[in-house]
């Protein structure tokens, strides 16, 4: 997750202080992304310094001063530009599990279905976590950005589940070297 990107979207909120930006990274966002805030002051600078978040420093009260941070006009163009660029950028994702499907001949079947099995468990986990963070966030309207991201997260977990019971049971059933079973599509999947 490129950090530099996540403080950009954030300040399109408004401008903020270093320390309100690490509040909203890990309490807003650590739920969805895998985010480290410990670089946060220097990916600011590093962004000021390409121009595209400016500050200022404020004090208030008895209180040390803070610096306050806020996009500057090439700072929205580009953070606006970026996201729909995301939008519609298909990359295929990749998968640790690709590189050891290639290498799946160098294996022991009965360790490849124990490890598939204990993948189906952490699946199974992360399926029911997932839908129940998508009931909760259901229930309040404001977090309806959050819910999608959930619902998408969802769908890639459960494609997942599906791809590793197929692969299970091609297995089980000696087929492994039958691309087909792996590879149908259910009618009632296919929506082209």
């Amino acid at each position: 997750m490129d950090l530099s990107l996540v403080i950009m979207g954030l300040l399109l909120k408004g401008p903020a202080h270093g320390y309100e930006l690490k509040q909203m990274l890990e309490k807003e966002l650590s739920s969805l992304f895998q985010i480290s805030v410990s670089p946060l002051y220097y990916t600011l600078k590093k962004l000021e310094k390409d121009g595209f978040v400016s500050y200022w420093s404020a004090v208030s009260g008895n209180r040390p001063k803070k610096y306050v941070y806020s996009l500057t006009p090439s700072g929205k163009r580009k953070i606006k530009k970026t996201l729909l660029q995301n939008i519609s950028d298909l990359q295929r994702p990749f998968f640790n599990l690709d590189i050891s499907l290639y290498f799946l001949n160098f294996l022991e079947t009965k360790d490849i279905e124990k490890t598939l099995k204990e993948r189906q468990k952490v699946l199974r986990k992360l399926i029911f976590l997932l839908d129940r963070q998508k009931k909760e966030l259901t229930k309040e309207s404001s977090k309806n950005r959050e819910r999608i991201i959930t619902v998408h997260n969802l769908k890639f977990a459960q494609a997942e589940m599906d791809f590793v019971k197929d692969l299970l049971n091609a297995i089980s059933k000696g087929m492994l070297n039958e691309i087909d079973t792996l590879t149908e599509v259910k009618e009632n999947n296919d929506r082209r």
